[in-house]
């Protein structure tokens, strides 16, 4: 299994990482919708209390692209926008990880550039 790490002061969340920092919103809603909500409900409980500091931490950073952070940087960063897009179910009180009548997941198209191969700082 290849080792994904995250920077020093977020290392107690790299069990997350290879299931849960993805680089894309198609993957990411992918995740989300065929996720269990106890699953979900994991992840999301065990990030919530340090989302605001890693966002935080993100902000210090002297790049604004994410494709131009170093690869420990991007992985925490696309972490945050997985636990963002985890928590609506829960945010919006649904029993569901998606709305019940919704246009069926496996339907959705994602064209570039929600859909794209990952980017070359996730290696």
């Amino acid at each position: 299994m290849k080792n994904f790490t995250l920077p020093t002061r977020f290392k107690d969340f790299e069990k997350w990482v290879a299931d849960w920092s993805i680089p894309h919103e198609a993957g990411r809603f992918n995740k989300r919708v065929t996720a269990e909500m106890e699953e979900l409900q994991k992840f999301v409980s065990d990030l919530q209390a340090h989302v605001e500091e890693m966002i935080d931490y993100l902000n210090t950073q002297t790049v604004n692209d994410p494709d131009l952070l170093d690869s420990d940087h991007r992985r925490l960063f696309d972490l945050v926008l997985m636990w963002m897009e985890a928590s609506i179910p829960f945010d919006l009180d649904w029993n569901v990880n998606d709305i019940e009548d919704a246009w069926p997941a496996h339907r959705l198209e994602f064209l570039k550039p929600s859909y794209f191969p990952d980017p070359l700082n996730r290696n």
